[in-house]
């Protein structure tokens, strides 16, 4: 049997849960009944860490939905995870020289903050694009954990700059949903949805504008702290998670098992033996991350099965619909 990945791990600021939870405050849900539709105790926001694991902020959310009359929740929690939410790594990305920096530093040490997402930047002849992954199931909470990652990136931004961003362009991975009207309010143009992949895109020019609190001494201290807190996180978060999340961040592009070795800082002897004494292997993993991609996409989009063949890393969609076949038992076409 697979090891699964470890959602019991404390990677979750609490910060969120309590940003989460005074938001629902002032949407006049009760807090006692949120902890109860969690089955989640209180004192799970009293660990000294400041983390929560995965699986209780997850609780959390899916409760704070059932109880509140808000369908945009995941939008409105984006906006208030600002930059001193963040802790450490928002620090540091407020007292960057300019955005450009702040972007570099954040995709660096983004896992600091648990988030379920794998980041990537994408550079476009003049725009700059933030990419973002599922690095594991988020299943009903995929709306809400979307909403308020790129609301809180684009949130964040318009603070650093002190300006609101124009020519903004915004991409979700699932159909508009009923209040789709409502992402305008908050990016400020209208969102696109079904696309293979979450990104937020901002002209170029932004990049290079200085920040009021530029600070390079203080940014050196938390580059310090958020090295030690990795190197503290990836004692608690496996290797399994970690050669996931490193497909997830690469999808189409997937590495072979030396190159996925050398972004792990490992040798691929070592992560070949370390694979198989989990009882798995990088061509299972990989094959796993596929078939996870594959459903999402032929569940979530109206792609064609060429496009998601391509997007799969298949040059050849009849290889895709074997290997597909081969994972669920069903052709990509019936599965949809």
């Amino acid at each position: 049997m697979k090891p699964t990945l470890n959602f019991n791990a404390e990677l979750v600021p609490v910060a969120y849960a309590e940003a989460l939870l005074e938001l629902l405050d002032e949407l006049h849900v009760n807090r006692a009944q949120v902890y109860a539709g969690a089955n989640v105790r209180p004192q799970v926001l009293d660990n000294p860490q400041g983390r929560l694991s995965f699986i209780d902020f997850n609780l959390l959310a899916l409760s704070a939905l059932r109880l509140c009359d808000e369908p945009a929740l995941g939008l409105l929690l984006g906006q208030r995870l600002n930059v001193s939410t963040h802790g450490i790594l928002g620090y540091a990305v407020l007292s960057s020289a300019n955005l450009d920096k702040a972007i570099q530093f954040a995709l660096k040490y983004y896992r600091v903050l648990g988030i379920s997402f794998e980041l990537e930047r994408i550079e476009l002849l003049d725009r700059v694009e933030l990419r973002a992954i599922e690095s594991m199931p988020l299943g009903n909470l995929n709306r809400f954990a979307a909403e308020g990652l790129l609301a809180s990136l684009f949130t964040i931004a318009v603070f650093l700059l002190g300006e609101q961003l124009h020519d903004v362009d915004v991409g979700f991975t699932y159909a508009a949903p009923d209040y789709a009207d409502r992402y305008e309010q908050v990016f400020g143009v209208p969102a696109k949805f079904e696309q293979p992949y979450l990104y937020l895109s901002i002209p170029r020019f932004y990049l290079e504008k200085p920040m009021a609190l530029a600070n390079p001494a203080t940014v050196q201290m938390c580059e310090q702290q958020c090295e030690a807190l990795l190197s503290t996180l990836d004692t608690q978060d496996g290797l399994l998670t970690r050669v996931r999340r490193l497909l997830l961040a690469r999808p189409g592009d997937f590495p072979d098992l030396a190159s996925a070795a050398k972004a792990l800082h490992t040798s691929g002897r070592s992560l070949r033996r370390h694979l198989s004494y989990m009882g798995t292997s990088y061509q299972e993993v990989l094959d796993d991350v596929r078939r996870s991609l594959a459903i999402q996409y032929l569940t979530t989009t109206h792609l064609p099965l060429y496009e998601i063949a391509y997007l799969l890393g298949f040059n050849d969609p009849s290889n895709f619909r074997r290997a597909f076949k081969k994972w669920t038992g069903k052709l990509p076409g019936a599965y949809r």
